[in-house]
């Protein structure tokens, strides 16, 4: 059967071969379905099933056939454009039946990540274990009720208390070191060395043992110049019976020297020598204290530029190590100590008024404070003598 398109305009060739293949295909599936009326009585049920899977398939074909047709005459999609090849990829599925086994390929394991967690979790419990040493070390010398007693008792050297505290909170957290720790203290006369010496003595004599804590004074343990071989001998004799009797108790003594200024040269030769580093390790664990009024000068001229003691090591070091050789060993660390303003010396009146009984009338301590002598610089009045003449002046009361 032919056909014949006819138009008013001019229309492409594709319409009508599309009305002839649609008419070819329903008479094609009008002979079939007559050939399956006759054939049905005479067909077995399996041909009967093969003949309708038959008929999708042609049907199926046909449709996919007539739409490609359609859009390649549109122009919008070609059927082999990634779109369609990508559409036929996802229909494509694989069904397996559910009683197949699938089997998946192994996964290779490492046999290192084992033992690379067991080695984390020794290292993690070796970790807090000297975490823990560490914080048992430091409650054991009770560093904090040290730092709150200096700071209530000691007036105008925040600075100071706070490198001093510092260095013993680093000193004292293990046991093992590789030098001892020498702090040498310096200040101008009455900023409070002699009053801090006592303190620390009193304060570690009350956490260790009382016979490992030296407090030890040059004017009353060494008066005369002449004896200065004899006192370092005995200074010396002293150093090695505390230091193996602190190493019988695993613990760290404390030798507080003060007034190292009026120390001769074989004391300080002596203790010189406690303080290098090719000794055995009872010598290493050591904390020494020296409070000196040596590089006075210097700290008092850097004060009064720069009204602080930042920075006043460099002055206070080129002075001590021409003095003596013992200010140069790298165990030795300086803590300048700061002139006291006129606040910290009403403060100081206030204190021994009160230990001594008497009512603190503010208007009469200042009237006392007026009577010492003080330098000025940028605004500020510095205590010549500190703290020094308070005593005095409130036992004339």
């Amino acid at each position: 059967m032919s056909y014949v398109c006819f138009s008013q305009f001019p229309r492409p060739m594709v319409d009508c071969e599309g009305l002839s293949m649609n008419a070819q295909v329903e008479t094609e599936r009008g002979d079939e379905e007559k050939e399956g009326r006759q054939s049905t009585s005479i067909l077995s049920p399996q041909l009967k099933a093969m003949i309708r899977i038959k008929k999708k398939y042609l049907k199926r074909s046909n449709s996919v056939r007539l739409s490609t047709n359609s859009t390649v005459s549109d122009g919008s999609l070609h059927p082999k454009t990634p779109q369609t090849r990508k559409s036929k990829r996802r229909k494509s599925r694989v069904l397996f039946p559910n009683d197949a086994l699938i089997f998946k390929p192994k996964k290779e394991r490492s046999g290192a990540k084992p033992f690379l967690l067991l080695f984390s979790v020794i290292v993690f419990i070796q970790v807090y274990n000297a975490i823990e040493n560490l914080d048992d070390h430091v409650l054991k010398y009770d560093l904090e009720g040290l730092e709150r007693s200096l700071n209530r008792e000691v007036f105008g050297q925040p600075e100071a208390l706070e490198e001093l505290m510092e260095h013993l909170n680093d000193y004292l957290s293990t046991y093992a070191h590789q030098r001892p720790l020498a702090l040498s203290l310096h200040g101008a006369s009455g900023v409070g060395k002699s009053h801090l010496g006592r303190l620390l003595a009193r304060h570690f004599r009350s956490v260790v043992d009382d016979k490992l804590v030296v407090h030890y004074l040059s004017k009353h343990h060494c008066p005369l110049q002449d004896a200065a071989q004899h006192c370092a001998s005995k200074l010396a004799q002293r150093i090695s019976e505390v230091v193996t009797r602190a190493e019988e108790e695993e613990q760290i003594p404390f030798f507080i020297l003060d007034e190292v200024e009026l120390m001769p040269p074989p004391l300080l030769d002596i203790l010189q020598t406690f303080l290098q580093s090719n000794q055995t390790n009872e010598f290493l664990n050591v904390v020494y204290v020296f409070l000196s009024s040596l590089g006075q000068r210097q700290i008092t001229a850097h004060v009064l530029q720069n009204t602080s003691t930042s920075g006043a090591h460099k002055p206070l070091q080129r002075a001590l190590s021409l003095i003596h050789p013992l200010w140069t060993e790298p165990a030795v660390e300086l803590i300048p100590l700061s002139l006291l303003e006129r606040e910290h010396v009403i403060q100081c009146f206030l204190e021994e008024m009160t230990l001594e009984g008497f009512y603190p009338d503010l208007s009469h301590v200042e009237r006392l404070a007026d009577e010492l002598a003080y330098h000025t610089a940028a605004g500020r009045q510095y205590a010549k003598t500190g703290c020094r003449q308070v005593v005095g002046k409130v036992n004339l009361l």
